[in-house]
Parts: structure tokens; sequence; C-alpha cells
């Protein structure tokens, strides 16, 4: 099961991961010790970037849960790149180890190292290190801050300027090929298998012995992997992922795959399939580590409860036969008293072996007498009992039943903890393991042409689009605006061109109206307070970048020729999930067309709360109607500036 990337795998990466160049850091996160970079551009919208050290690195759709709180190295990196543009992403000298370089208010480069245990460093412009991921020591380098970042000592081989003489030093004295191709190439095992497959030359014969024309089968087929076209999959062996790959391997021939439009793609899926098993597998461990300590537990228990309920039943029966037979031990303790006074402990040990041996009745009940202890062991029904000679019978008796009833107590809580354990093993084996918590993060969605703008549907469920910015604003009119659409725009420096598609059919006035309060919410007025607003429209025809000689038009900004049709408008919005493609997307509109396809509303009107603030409100009532929402996506679709909850209306 491969559980790194080759240095031909970095390489595909690498030229993948050319298109995030241009992007802006919006935020880091660690997952897990999986770095998640999220980048944004206008043209290419969002872009997440995994960063795992020793793993692997490739652009993610897939929604990543982030954590509440940042790890201490995230912090870090978020001080340093947060709105840094990724301006390069190389792979220096083919090793395995990937560099993104940032712009911005410092230069930096982001080192991730994808060998052995891995690291991520942020190093200046002059790859003096800033901070690693984690400080390491070696002889040949140091990884810590203020020190210069070396690369790791390499062999000085670059396979793609090999020749045959070349080819033949680089593999040396290695006992086989494929060893010789794997460590001293430095391109890992199952690509070494592979080049040997392709070339035909048997990954068990010694380098040495190789004749020129199988090293020139081996150097032909050890470039061809540089040229051939992308072809990205992963490879299955009884339905479980073992490999990845950006191109074809003949040493897979016959095996189950999964094509890819890209290797990104492939690596996401398969490393994250990859931690679901692990995470499975670990909790099945645990589950099998609970069961197997509670049986040892019980196992436990058992033997202790058996060994207090023995002592706790001989307890008793000692007690008892003391009971039973008090007047004969009181009778012997009496005279053996007597006679000790008389004669002492010595005579009167002897009295007992005499008389023992002449076989009185009196003295075959004592098995044992200590005299230091004043200790007598009598023999009773076949029970051995040791009994204080200085307390009577009854006395005895009742220190017996006490020592009894001591041990019948820990004897009834060892039995409650017992039971207790079988009862949890049971629970435990009828329940069997829970269902695994940890999924593969679903895939973002994949975004409609419009949501690159500001947008909603109107109550007759016509499309309006507006503006973001500078550019967005142009390409709604100049790109989308087309004969029969609806050009709005709010009557205040600093609003969004707003363009109804009418799609061939007549624009109603509630779609104007609609649409005339959105192009009101998302201008100034919103962030000014204003209550209300005025907000023309005209046709596509009467906008134009046309102006007499002389006159001078702002970038973004259009002519408008003849009436213009004003609509008084309220400063407010509502936020609500529209079905598209079977999919909730959030958007942000006038009232009457959010509620009209939203199931959940949150109306918001100008007012003191950052926007992040409000964001997570309305976050909070739209799970309460049961629309899950990342707060991304909502500060993308509320309007600019601060603002405040009105209220909620479900429907």
């Amino acid at each position: 099961m491969k559980l790194s990337v080759s240095c031909l795998d970095i390489m595909v990466c690498t030229r993948e991961l050319k298109n995030a160049i241009g992007g802006r850091v919006d935020n880091v996160y660690e997952l897990d010790g999986v770095f998640l970079l999220r980048l944004r551009s206008p043209d290419k919208g969002r872009q997440d970037l995994i960063l795992e050290p020793g793993c692997r690195a490739h652009l993610t759709s897939r929604r990543y849960k982030t954590p509440k709180k940042p790890s201490g190295y995230a912090m870090f990196l978020r001080k340093h790149l947060v709105g840094a543009q990724l301006t390069a992403v190389e792979q220096p000298d083919l090793e395995r180890i990937v560099e993104f370089k940032f712009s911005g208010k410092e230069k930096c480069v982001l080192i991730l190292e994808l060998f052995s245990k891995g690291n991520l460093i942020l190093c200046n412009a002059q790859l003096d290190i800033i901070q690693p991921y984690r400080v390491e020591v070696w002889r040949h380098r140091v990884l810590k801050p203020r020190e210069r970042y070396l690369h790791p000592p390499t062999k000085g081989v670059d396979i793609r300027e090999l020749d045959v003489q070349g080819l033949r030093r680089a593999l040396g004295e290695a006992p086989d090929v494929v060893r010789a191709l794997a460590i001293n190439l430095n391109v890992g095992g199952s690509l070494a298998e592979e080049i040997c497959a392709r070339a035909a030359v048997a990954k068990s014969r010694r380098p040495s012995e190789l004749p020129e024309q199988e090293l020139i089968a081996i150097l032909r087929s050890l470039k061809s992997l540089f040229t051939q076209e992308p072809a990205a999959h992963i490879v299955y062996d009884d339905d479980k992922p073992v490999d990845v790959l950006p191109f074809d391997f003949k040493t897979h021939i016959g095996k189950r795959m999964k094509r890819f439009d890209s290797f990104g793609e492939a690596l996401d899926e398969y490393f994250g399939t990859l931690a679901v098993t692990s995470a499975a597998e670990t909790q099945g461990k645990r589950f099998e580590g609970r069961l197997n300590k509670l049986r040892r537990r019980l196992v436990e228990q058992e033997k202790h409860f058996a060994d207090l309920y023995a002592k706790s039943s001989s307890a008793k029966r000692k007690a008892d036969l003391a009971a039973i037979h008090h007047a004969q031990i009181n009778d012997v303790m009496s005279y053996l008293g007597k006679l000790r006074h008389a004669k002492g402990w010595q005579s009167t040990i002897g009295a007992i072996d005499e008389a023992k041996a002449a076989g009185e009745l009196w003295a075959k009940v004592i098995r044992k007498v200590d005299p230091e202890a004043a200790k007598i062991e009598f023999e009773l029904a076949g029970q051995r009992i040791l009994l204080d000679f200085r307390l009577s019978a009854f006395e005895n008796a009742s220190r017996l039943y006490k020592r009894y009833k001591k041990s019948a107590e820990k004897a009834a809580g060892a039995k409650d903890a017992m039971e207790q354990t079988r009862r949890e093993l049971d629970r435990l084996l009828t329940v069997g393991m829970p269902e695994l918590k940890v999924t593969m993060p679903r895939k973002r969605r994949k975004l409609k042409w419009f949501e690159r703008y500001r947008w909603f549907i109107s109550s007759d469920d016509m499309l309006v689009i507006g503006g973001r910015d500078v550019k967005t604003n142009q390409e709604v009119v100049e790109k989308h605006m087309e004969a029969g659409d609806r050009y709005l725009h709010a009557d205040i420096v600093g609003a969004p061109h707003v363009v109804v598609k009418a799609a061939g059919k007549e624009v109603s006035e509630t779609t104007l109206r609609e649409a005339a309060e959105f192009a009101e919410m998302h201008s100034r007025a919103w962030r000014e307070g204003l209550g209300e607003l005025d907000v023309y429209w005209v046709m596509p025809e009467q906008v134009s970048k046309r102006v007499s000689s002389g006159a001078y038009l702002p970038k973004g900004s259009y002519m408008i020729r003849g009436k213009r049709n004003f609509l008084k408008v309220p400063t407010e919005a509502a936020v609500g999930a529209v079905m598209v493609n079977d999919e909730p997307v959030i958007t942000c509109g006038p009232l009457s067309a959010i509620k009209k396809h939203s199931q959940t509303v949150v109306r918001v009107v100008p007012g003191g709360l950052k926007k992040s603030e409000l964001a997570r409100e309305v976050r909070t009532r739209l799970q309460a109607g049961g629309v899950e929402v990342s707060l991304d996506e909502l500060e993308r679709a509320l309007p600019p500036g601060k603002g405040d909850i009105k209220r909620v209306a479900s429907r």
C-alpha cells in the first residue's frame, strides 16, 4: 500500500499546482498534521491546497472540517501568509520537495518535505529558516530558526540527463537492478519495478551483469515516464486501494482501477480513503482492546470473589463450630489454665502430649499451642480453629463472626463489581462496534457560472446577477447582458451593476422590484445604514460605453441614454438556501424571493455586528432550520458592511 508520493508523482503534482499560482492566502488550518491553505483569486475563486509533510501535496475539492481552535503552527503561518500571493510552485532537482513561493508584505518560501517523516518549513526569500513545523538536527543539516535551509544530500544524479555510462555508474554494485533503481536513483520501489517491466529486464539481475542493450532499454523506459501523457488513477486489490499513480503502469495491468481527471483528485480520494480506513482499523482495535480489558477484568474479579467467598465461608464455619462446641472449648481452656498456673507452659505442653498418648478425650481436640501469642489451635469436626487462650469460647466465636461479616461484605462488593463487568461485557457484545464516525469529506459542489457573481432567483424564477468588483461588474454587463434583459443600478456611487436575465420571457414588476432591492442592498447604502434608496432600471440598449468627444468614463462605468425608470426600495436583505441541482446553495436577496425558494429564511438589516459575527449569527439560525452552511459561503453572500438579525421566518 502506497503511503507517500515518489519524485515522479511530485513532478506531476507540481505541474498541476501551478494552476493555483496567483491565488492569495485566505486562511491556514491544521487538520491532525495535515495543513490546508485556503487560496482565493478573482479568476479561479476558492482553491484549497492540502500539504501533508512526508506524504502529499495537491488541491482538494472536498469540504474538510476545520478546527475551531487553530494550532500554534497554523497561527504562525497565518501571521506570515494570509494576504500573500502564491507566485511559484517548484520541485528542485526532482527531489521529494515542493517549494511554494509567496509575495506580499514579505516574500516567503514555504518548503514541504515529502521524504521520511516530512516537514514544513517557512523561510524568507534568502532561504533563511523563519520556523519549521518540527525542529530537527542532523550531522549534515539543521532545521531550526535562523539557520540556512539546505536540501538533504543527494547522490548527484539527475535522472533526466543520464546517459548509458552514467546509468551504469549510478546503478553501482547493488545486489539487483530494482534496488539499484529504487535507492541509487531515488525513484522508489514501485517506479523501479515499472521501469524494469517496461524495459523487459528481470528485476533480480545484478546491475554489473547488464549488457549495454539492456541499459539502453532501462534508460529509455526511465525517460519515457517524464514525457507520457498523464492518466491519473487509483489501483485496487480486493476493493482496497493499494496504489495511486499519475500514469498507466504495466505492473498493474489487469487490476481494477478508477480514473480521475487530475492526479490531485486521485491523491485526494486515495489518501482520504486511507484516513477513513485507518480510522476504522483504529476504532476496531480500540473496540477489541475494550473487550479484552473487560474480559481480563472479569477473570480477575471472579478469582478475587472466589477467594473472598472461601474466606468468609471458612470464617463462618469456624465461628459456628466455636459456638456449638463452646462447653468443650471452655472446659479444655479452664483445665489448661489451671495446669499453666500450677506448672508453667513447658510442663503444660508436656502434659498435653502425655494425655494425647494416653488417649484422653480432652487432649485429642488440641492440635498446637503457641504460648507467646496466647493461641491454641483446636480441631473440631475436622476443622482447625485458632482461638485466643485469654478469651472464652463465645468471645472467640464473636471475633470469628466479625471476621466472617467483614469477609462477606467484601465478597458481596466483589460480586457486585463482577456482575457489573459482566453486564458491560454483554452490552458491548450485544451492541457491537459503534458506527464509524470518520467519513470521507464530501466534495465541494461544482459552482454554476452565475455563482461567480452576486445572484438570486426572483419570485418569477428569473436569474438576477450583480458584480462583486470592477472586473465582475464589467463581465455582468459586457459578457452576460443580452437583448430583452433589464439593467439596474442604485442611485449612489459605489453600487454593483445588476442584470435581470429574461431568457426570452417578459420581466414582471415583481421581479424588477426584487432586482432593485438586490441592487440597493449590495451598494454603499447598506454600509452607510440608509433606510431606503432610489434604484433605476433601463433596457440593455440604453447602456453604453460610448461618450461624446472629450468626455471620460471611469473604469467599470457606463453611459445611460434615455429615460430611467426609478423605484424606491428599503434597505433590507434575506438569506436562505435555494436548491441548485438538488443541492442547497446559500444566497442573499429580497425577502419575497428568498421566501419563495427557501424553507428557512433569515432577515438581516444594516447594524452593528461585523460581517464575520453576523455570518455566525445567521448560520446558527439556518442550522436551527436544518440548513448546514459554511461561514465562508455566508460571508461571501451577505451585503457589504455591518449588520444585524431582524427575525427568522419559517414556512
